[in-house]
């Protein structure tokens, strides 16, 4: 029943996760039932004439992400995966777009709106004699700059025939073609270039989700703390706004939420917190989609850095899944000043997508795209990844140590993903006077209000600490002033 092929002219893509996707959608679509006996890592590894540790890598990433079970001595089997989804997946029949979406002309660009509000102590001189765990930056003295360079002469030297005029398109083939073979498989999305829109990074993905969206009026549920511009896009358009909490299996959906036109998610990372959302909510959120007439728009914040264990796969990636808009970027792949995202949804939301796109700029450089193309293809982007992976974890495991041996009464999580330390103080401290404490010591921490709309009621006394862009020396330094707070 088991039928195995490996793609050997894929390099980039490695062999466990070829294996590993192949059996994962072999459970889901039905071939592989419950209590079925995966074939020993040995057998298996001989037969596809591969290492046996790529197998029983492969098959402990199904264990991990609940679609397989390992006893010793009695193997690999399959899980129950309807416990996995939470519903049956015979109950989940609704495919295709919403039906107040079929048909839908999208309306001209309204006028620019309210900037809107930024974390102004965010904004770091370069000047400033401080140690800065600023969130969400990317670290660049890392930055595989020879690699780059030479993709780029290579974009110049062949790219003259590609960028004239002002073509209307959802993006250069190029790019749209390294985007499917290159990044999202490994998030476990098979899509085709027509289902996918180059823009110029998230926020500017969710402006154009909101000028497309928010005439067909609706609520729309996210998760508090969040990160809050994309899902404030969307209603200061004219969505109705529905705050969820985050607990440790992600967003809580309400009973008023489970009826919301859109829900905005961040399933593998959710920002500020880490959490990842538990596989019963991500049925729950897809069961929803299907019954509500609904979409999810999901934002896969941070998935590339990943340290115990390779993320579970996208909400994009499940069968069911023309209700899910998949919004991703490489500003932390690489840089955040690049500014380049991308939406994946059915054919006819990026056509509807492009069109408003037109209006607004014309499209992203098509000189940035055909580099960026470039270094996926070459291979530079995931070797950078690999290395940043690693980069990171140490950093993260660095601050963990200290925070347990100086902070015992601070609570945290080690982050199994992303960027960030999520830290919630005992009641007797206040985050911003913690903050101040900490510049008088020559550290920048960041107070975890920003991540709460002005009228949330929820308690808001944590501290996020950003190690992207911090070096180990730096976390060294940093530590030995705040073990004087």
């Amino acid at each position: 029943m088991l039928h195995l092929q490996l793609d050997r002219q894929r390099s980039h893509h490695p062999y466990y996760l070829q294996i590993m996707e192949q059996i994962r959608g072999a459970i889901l679509s039905g071939h592989l039932p419950r209590g079925f006996q995966l074939p020993p890592s040995r057998q298996l590894a001989i037969e596809l004439g591969i290492a046996r540790r790529t197998v029983v890598l492969a098959y402990e990433e199904l264990c991990a992400q609940g679609y397989c079970e390992g006893q010793v001595g009695k193997g690999t089997s399959v899980a129950d995966v309807e416990s996995l989804h939470a519903v049956p997946l015979e109950q989940i029949t609704t495919t295709g777009l919403p039906q107040w979406l079929m048909g839908a002309t999208p309306k001209s660009v309204a006028p620019e709106g309210e900037r809107q509000p930024t974390l102004n102590d965010k904004s770091i001189s370069p000047q400033q004699p401080l140690i800065c765990f600023t969130p969400s930056l990317a670290q660049t003295n890392l930055l595989p700059l020879k690699a780059m360079q030479k993709a780029f002469q290579v974009v110049m030297q062949t790219a003259s025939t590609h960028l004239q005029g002002y073509e209307k398109n959802n993006g250069h083939p190029e790019l749209l073609d390294a985007i499917c073979h290159h990044v999202l498989p490994n998030r476990g999305i098979t899509t085709s270039p027509d289902q996918i829109l180059i823009t110029n990074g998230s926020l500017q993905s969710s402006c154009l989700l909101a000028e497309l969206f928010a005439p067909h009026g609706g609520s729309l549920s996210y998760g508090v703390p969040g990160y809050l511009p994309i899902s404030q896009n969307l209603i200061k358009k004219g969505l109705q706004g529905i705050p969820c909490a985050v607990d440790s299996d992600g967003i809580c959906l309400t009973e008023a939420a489970q009826s919301a036109r859109f829900h905005y998610v961040m399933p593998e990372h959710h920002f500020p917190t880490g959490v990842t959302l538990s596989p019963e909510r991500r049925g729950l959120l897809l069961q929803l989609a299907s019954q509500q007439d609904a979409l999810i728009i999901e934002d896969d914040y941070d998935s590339e850095f990943y340290f115990n264990r390779h993320p579970l796969p996208a909400l994009k990636a499940a069968e069911y899944n023309e209700r899910v808009i998949y919004l991703g970027t490489f500003s932390k792949t690489l840089f955040n000043g690049l500014r380049v995202g991308y939406i994946v949804a059915h054919p006819e939301i990026i056509q509807q997508l492009m069109d408003l796109r037109w209006q607004m700029d014309g499209g992203t450089s098509l000189i940035l795209q055909l580099w960026l193309a470039e270094l996926l293809k070459s291979g530079t982007v995931d070797h950078h990844l690999r290395r940043m992976r690693v980069h990171h974890r140490k950093k993260r495991d660095l601050i963990a140590q200290y925070l347990q041996r100086d902070f015992p009464h601070w609570q945290w999580q080690s982050p199994t993903g992303g960027l960030q330390f999520w830290i919630k103080l005992p009641p007797e401290q206040s985050a911003l006077k913690v903050v101040q404490q900490c510049l008088t010591l020559g550290v920048k921490v960041f107070s975890g209000h920003h991540y709460y709309p002005s009228d949330c009621k929820q308690e808001r006394d944590h501290l996020i600490l950003g190690f992207g862009r911090v070096t180990e020396s730096q976390i060294h330094q940093a530590f030995s002033q705040l073990k004087q707070l």
